[in-house]
């Protein structure tokens, strides 16, 4: 570049014998670069506009129309032409900017100029008249070392820009080096621009294989397209064709699954009955279970093994052989049942797998290029080993349609023999159900009879117990009045053992004080002797009232046992209409 041109006179007195030095050192060189053009001027409005004042109702005054024009109208009409010019500088630009698009990309799709390619495809770095690379690619020089790395970086230079502390703690902890956040160099420019030629070179390597890989894309979709559209004409009349067939049959397959359904029906009706039998009978079963497990729980010696039990286990046995014969009954009617399920579902899955194929084939046939269910599907292409032949298809279809009327033979005669199985078992479980109620009645009115004994006894055995309990009271009260007498002699006798000498002698009267003592100890003794035995009945009593007592409420629970709960729990016992399963819920 000249740095003669576009200057004025006296800037060109000035360059002249100047010599301009193209690299400096080893900083980028900068070439002269011409003053930038002046800027447009701009739309923008340097003041904002003020809002307009709008009156809501005009004012019949010429001056006040005067003053609405000159401060209101006139403001907000210079304003709307600013706006109308700066829209429309805003259109052209962007007219301008699609203008430039359209011929860029015309230009990219029209056929490049040899020249053009290998502009675009090679790096030049004699790029200017000067034959000087850009600033940023590697300069003249930049093999040599630079000077910086020849000498050793300290903790003051020119990598830091703070300044030594001298401070009175240097001697202790020594100079701190002058370090900043840019003292530490990672790497050098001259690597810099060699990153960067990397970098161009590697891009345009990229855009190379681009071009090779842009004209092989427009004959090959032609060609392949057309081959395409034939084998989908093919296809789909080859579908509609196959629809057209499975549709028939799917209609055959229907009427023979609407007559299984009927005698499935029927059969359930009548299975429905047995089961209903077979829930009732856990009824008695459960109220027979009940009474015996409640019968168990009698205390003592009312735990016996009487007429009731023995009913009792009877009516389990009778009600577990019934049920025997009715899972037999009902197994063969599960059994029958499944097999009809069976037939049926051999029909069903037949209809639904021709009904879903139908469906599919007429959904394909409707297909084309243009539909907006079309997806890729990984995987659709291959051919499953299973696939069955169209003969044995329409084989299986027949097939399935005689084992369905050979089911439903079977199932009419099952259903015949089951209402006279469901009488007799409910007869026979009924006439149990009323001797064990008897025999449970009579053991009841036994107890009660036992339990009313046994009251009488214990209200004698009360009273027995006041009484002598009011009398060993008495006895005790009679032994202590014994005392005083006893207190009496004692006290005669011991004053008497204080007389002088000869005094002191036995007379008569001594003998007579030894004598009423003796009288007075045997009398107590004889007393004593009776209370024992008062002492003696009584906890006799006691004992008696205790096993009374004992003994009535066990009967009294024994009674509970059967008369409140087994005989409540009979109250529910099933009726012979409802243990055939007869009843309606």
């Amino acid at each position: 570049m000249n740095c003669l041109e576009n200057k004025s006179p006296e800037v060109i007195a000035e360059c002249k014998g100047r010599v301009i030095e193209l690299n400096p050192g080893s900083a980028c060189p900068a070439p002269l670069i011409c003053p930038l053009p002046e800027e447009p001027p701009s739309h923008r409005l340097r003041k904002p506009p003020q809002p307009a004042l709008v009156a809501l109702t005009p004012h019949p005054d010429e001056a006040a129309q005067q003053h609405l024009l000159l401060n209101i109208t006139g403001p907000a009409q210079e304003h709307q032409k600013l706006q109308s010019d700066l829209q429309a500088g805003v259109d052209q630009q962007q007219l301008q900017m699609a203008d430039i698009r359209a011929e860029q990309y015309k230009q990219s799709q029209g056929p490049l100029r040899m020249e053009q390619v290998q502009f675009a495809r090679t790096m030049d770095p004699e790029a200017d008249d000067l034959r000087n690379p850009p600033c940023y690619l590697p300069q003249q020089g930049d093999e040599l070392p630079h000077k910086d790395q020849l000498m050793p970086m300290g903790p003051i230079g020119p990598w830091a820009s703070g300044k030594v502390d001298w401070s009175p703690m240097a001697g202790i902890t020594g100079t701190r080096p002058v370090v900043d956040r840019y003292s530490i160099t990672r790497y050098s420019p001259n690597e810099w621009r060699s990153r960067n030629h990397e970098t161009v070179k590697v891009v345009n390597e990229s855009l190379d294989k681009a071009d090779k890989n842009r004209f092989s894309s427009t004959t090959e979709f032609l060609r392949l397209s057309a081959l395409v559209a034939k084998s989908q004409n093919e296809t789909t009349d080859k579908l509609r064709t196959r629809s057209q067939l499975i549709g028939k049959w799917k209609n055959t397959l229907e009427n023979a699954i609407k007559a299984m359904a009927d005698e499935i029906s029927t059969m359930e009706v009548e299975r429905i009955k047995l089961r209903k039998s077979m829930v009732v009978l856990g009824v008695p079963e459960s109220i027979a279970k009940e009474c015996i497990e409640k019968r168990a729980t009698r205390p003592d010696t009312e735990l016996v093994r009487d007429q009731v039990e023995e009913e009792l286990v009877n009516e389990l046995a009778l009600i577990a052989e019934i049920r025997r014969l009715l899972m037999k009954t009902l197994d063969d009617f599960d059994t029958q049942q499944v097999e009809n399920r069976t037939a049926r579902q051999r029909l069903e899955y037949d209809w639904s797998d021709k009904k879903e194929a139908y469906e599919i084939d007429t959904l394909n046939t409707g297909l084309n290029n243009s539909s907006r269910i079309i997806m890729f599907r990984p995987g659709a292409v291959r051919q499953p080993p299973e696939q069955a032949s169209e003969k044995y298809w329409e084989h299986f279809s027949k097939e399935t349609l005689d084992e369905c009327e050979k089911c439903r033979l079977k199932s009419v005669a099952l259903r015949n023999t089951l209402n006279s199985t469901l009488m007799n078992a409910a007869r026979d479980i009924r006439s149990q159900a009323d001797v064990v109620e008897k025999a449970l009645t009579s053991r009841i009115n036994c107890t009660q009879e036992a339990v009313q004994r046994f009251e009488n006894d214990l209200k004698q055995i009360l009273q027995g117990l006041a009484d002598v309990e009011n009398r060993i009271e008495q006895m005790k009260r009679r032994i202590a009045s014994f005392d005083a007498s006893m207190k009496v002699a004692q006290t005669r006798m011991d004053n008497r053992s204080y007389r002088p000498n000869v005094e002191n002698c036995r007379d008569l009267a001594q003998q007579e004080l030894i004598d009423g003592v003796h009288t007075i100890q045997s009398s107590v003794s004889a007393l004593l002797h009776e209370l024992e035995d008062a002492e003696r009945v009584k906890t006799d009593m006691v004992n008696s009232r205790a096993r009374l007592e004992r003994e009535i409420m066990l009967k009294r629970r024994s009674l509970f046992i059967d008369r409140e709960r087994c005989m409540q729990m009979r109250s529910h016992y099933p009726s012979a209409n409802t243990l055939s399963g007869s009843a309606t819920s």
